[in-house]
């Protein structure tokens, strides 16, 4: 009967976790249309649109913006200016 050392049962433990913890951290998933999604957010509060989510959607920005009722509308924004527009106009 083979027996494992403390330091082999470690590395197993270790190369099982570090992937989750690296897909967590993954940089795609904190940017949208090239930017962190974290200043996409600080930049629409500044203008006054609180998000609970963002997201591209056909060259545009699109938030989940919660409403007074507690329930929430999407509302899109120019990709580059940040503008809110009505998605299928140009």
């Amino acid at each position: 009967m083979k027996t494992f050392s403390i330091a082999t049962i470690a590395a197993v433990v270790a190369l099982t976790i570090v992937p989750s913890f690296a897909a967590e951290y993954d940089n795609e998933n904190d940017t949208i249309v090239g930017r962190s999604k974290t200043l996409v957010e600080v930049a629409l509060r500044e203008r006054g649109v609180v998000t609970s989510g963002l997201e591209e959607w056909g060259g545009l920005i699109r938030a989940w913006v919660p409403n007074e009722d507690g329930g929430t509308s999407m509302q899109f924004f120019d990709a580059d200016t940040l503008q809110p527009v009505s998605p299928g106009r140009s």
